[in-house]
Parts: C-alpha cells; structure tokens; sequence
C-alpha cells in the first residue's frame, strides 16, 4: 500500500512541475499580463509575476511537493497496516431489567348540559338526561345538602357527568338564593355515596375566544356558537350608543374574547368580555376592557381610550366605595364557589339611596334575600335592583322616577351581614356587571390612558390573528 501511494505521489509531482512550466511561459499569458494588467514593472503584482518566472524548477518542485511530504509523513507514522492488526473478540451478555410500559388511565367521562325549563325539578331533569330511576332516587335520598338548596330556576344550566358505562358521577349546577349571590351545588359520587365536594383546585378561570360569522342575525349566530346568554346580552348593551348588534347582515363577523369559570372540566359561569371588534360592512367598531386597580370594576373604552357609552348620570351612593364586585370566587374559608351577581356599596345605615337614571319602580316591597328592594325598569331591556334597604323613598309601584331622586335608604334587611346596598344590573332578565353598563362613564388619566394602551396591544394581538377567517371558530387558550 506504501508503494501505491509513493507512486501515486510521484506522477502527481510531475503533472505539477508540467503545468507551472506552461504557465510561466505561455506567451499570451505573458503578453496578457504586460498590456493590460501589469503595464508598469515596478508594480508589486508586476515584480510577483517575475519572482515566479525566475523561481528555479528544482524549487518550484520541492516547494509544490512539501504538502504531499507531509500527508506521507504522516501515513509513516501512523503505525502499522490496519489489516494486520489483531484484535480480541469477546462475547458479553448483561441481564438488564424487564422493561414496563404502563398507560395513563384513559378517562371516558364527559358532561352533559341541560336548561333548566319553567316547571323543572331535579328529578324532571335527571330523567331528562337519561338517568335511571333508581339513580335518581339514591340522589335524592344521599344527598347533604339541603333540599331548598337543590331547587332549581329557569334558564339556568344544569350539568351532570357519567362514566364510560353511562352511570352518573357527578351534579353540579348554581343555586340562586334570591340574595344577590348564587352558591354551586357540587355533588360527587364516591364508591356509591353522594357526597358534597367543592375544592378550589377543581376551579379554574380560563379565556374564551369566539370568532362568529353572522348568517342571518347576529343573536343566532352568537346563540350557535355557544356564547352565554348573558355575554350575548351585555355585548348588545356595550355598544348601544354605537351600534345595534340587530343590524348586522350576512358575512358581518363578531371576534369576542371573555373569561370563562371551569369546574371540573365543565363552563359553569362567564366574567367580564375583556375585549370586542365588530366588523360591519368595511366598519370596525373596537371595545375594549379596563380596570384600574384589578378590582373588578372596570369599563368598557374604544380604540383611542374613550368611553364606549355614556353610561347613568349619576352613582346610586354618593362617595361610597365598593366592597364586594360582580363576578365569581371562591371563598377560602367556607370552600364555596359563589357569584355575586351584582355589586355592593359600604355605607351607614340611613344612607340616601339615589336613582341613577330615569325609569319606572317596577317592583317595591319584601323581595326574599334581598330584603326591602327596589326594581326600577329604564327600558324595555335593562332594569336595575337594589337591595337590603332599611326604608324606601316617597314612592310606589308605577311611579315613574327621575335621575337623583331618593328612592330609599342603606339597611342590612334580608339575608346580609351588615348595612350595605346590593345594586345588580339585568339585561333581559340576565345580570351584567354595572361597573361596565350603569355608572358614570370614566374618563382616563395620562397615565391610565398609557396603561390602557398595553392591555389594548395585548388584546389586539389576540383578535387580529383570526381577523381575516370567514368562519365561526372557539379557542380556549
């Protein structure tokens, strides 16, 4: 194999030595090189080319031949010829452990939503959904709850999972106590007892996203894409002083991004819509969510950080602060879920209670949970409650009131741990969050106007990735 390669080296070195003969004595290289690009010797590339003409052929070899030295060199010292080198052979077996692949438990539950209908009890509605009657018996007579708590209201959604058998696990629905606040009634079935179970690491608050394409109107298509009624209702009160959702046509889109509460895998509740755009014909109509001290009392701005409607005159409290916002939580000492469908207002006992805007008192007297309330209706849509007052005003049913008027007085009747106004805002009989439909509208500071900016950009990036698709679509992120 030496020879081989010191031949092959040797021909190489004389095709070498060849060619740099005919390359310094090329007679139209030389001319070449003489007219046009090295017309003056004293030039450095001039004096190169004749340092190279006048190197001597035996150095101009040895020179050419120091890189294939070194390659031999190197295959020299190497050692010895591969081939002949030994080599022991040896046979080596290990016992290794036996390998377990073991499957996560495959879970084939899943739930099943049914809308409580006027008339529905538990037992109407669990034969409804299919359960035995036996099953719904054992419910009935395990549960420990109470059997007030387990009344249901119309157009409320009660959900029930089974097994991959088809045998019922687990209720769970919101119990309204005709207080302001609804408790969820969360029933477990373990090893074939019922039992009560509400855990805050069940809960979960997630956004919601739904891109929707109107057809034939703008309520249906929304109803189609599973928006909750009340999202659906407090879209249509937002932009009231800009747009009537009812006047969208066919291909308008609407792209809403909103929070959504989850137990145990199953939507039980909606928060606020954290932000809207609107596409009608070539028009975008933009809103967008803003609070400022993340207490759950914000409003609704546009595009440039205005207000998106005027909102009431005036607040139903003078000065007062809000103690409790509109919205779901769980309570960390009595392991609830609740929520308070609307806000309340600390202030003293005897604390005028004013008409935030004009309306007829629709309903005054004892209201359950509530106390003394007042019901004043301000449109064929929304109507306003307040509640636990300690006294009412110089007015009754059917009397038609003024913004400011005194319609009563702050109290702790009903069902209340103290002297509060409980004020709850309802779209179509559906609660909304006041802070964002009934209170003065805000104008932002300088500084809130900054802030409201980056929560606009964080938003926008969210609704123009689907800006340009012409279908309905959900994304839960």
């Amino acid at each position: 194999m030496k020879l081989t390669i010191l031949s092959a080296a040797k021909k190489y070195l004389n095709r070498v030595i060849v060619q740099y003969r005919q390359f310094v004595e090329n007679r139209q290289i030389k001319a070449l090189l003489r007219r046009a690009a090295y017309p003056n010797r004293n030039t450095p590339a001039a004096k190169w080319f004749v340092a190279i003409r006048r190197i001597p052929l035996r150095w101009a070899a040895v020179l050419i031949g120091l890189p294939i030295s070194s390659v031999m060199a190197a295959y020299a010292i190497s050692g010895q010829d591969p081939a002949r080198t030994k080599h022991a052979a040896q046979i080596v077996v290990e016992a290794l452990p036996p390998i377990t692949i073991t499957e996560p438990p495959q879970s084939n539950s899943y739930w099943h939503d049914e809308v409580v209908r006027h008339g529905d009890n538990l037992t109407l509605v669990l034969k409804r959904l299919g359960v035995s009657e036996r099953e719904i018996q054992n419910v009935l007579k395990e549960s420990p709850i109470n059997k007030k708590m387990l009344q249901l209201q119309p157009s409320q959604t009660f959900g029930v999972r089974v097994d991959k058998d088809g045998s019922l696990t687990d209720i769970q629905f919101f119990n309204d106590d005709d207080n302001g606040e609804k408790h969820l009634i969360a029933l477990k079935k373990i090893a074939d007892t019922w039992t009560a179970d509400v855990g805050e690491l069940d809960a979960d608050t997630l956004p919601t996203f739904k891109a929707v394409v109107v057809k034939t109107s703008a309520r249906g298509a929304l109803a189609q894409a599973n928006v909750p009624v009340e999202i659906r209702e407090s879209l249509s009160e937002m932009f009231k002083d800009k747009l009537d959702l009812n006047t969208l046509k066919s291909g308008d889109t609407i792209r809403l991004l909103y929070n959504s509460l989850y137990y145990r895998g199953q939507e039980l509740a909606t928060d606020d819509i954290l932000g809207v755009e609107i596409s009608q014909g070539n028009q975008l109509y933009q809103a967008y969510y803003f609070e400022e001290d993340n207490d759950g009392n914000g409003q609704y701005y546009d595009a440039k950080g205005s207000p998106l409607r005027k909102g009431f005159d005036i607040q139903p409290v003078s000065n007062a602060r809000i103690s409790s916002s509109f919205g779901t939580r769980y309570h960390p000492i009595l392991h609830t879920i609740r929520m308070h469908t609307g806000i309340d207002y600390a202030a003293p006992s005897g604390t005028p209670i004013h008409a935030p805007s004009d309306g007829v008192i629709a309903e005054m007297g004892a209201k359950g949970g509530y106390g003394y309330a007042v019901v004043i209706r301000h449109n064929t849509n929304m109507e306003t409650l307040y509640g636990h007052m300690s006294a009412f005003g110089d007015f009754s049913p059917g009397s038609r009131v003024k913004a400011g008027d005194i319609i009563g007085y702050v109290g702790s009747t009903g069902r209340s741990t103290g002297p509060h106004l409980h004020y709850e805002v309802r779209i179509n009989g559906q609660p909304v969050n006041p802070t964002s439909v009934a209170l003065p509208s805000k104008k932002l500071s300088k500084t809130e106007l900054a802030e409201f900016k980056q929560e606009q950009g964080r938003l926008n990036g969210i609704l123009a990735s689907v800006r340009n698709l012409h279908t309905t679509i959900a994304q839960l992120d």
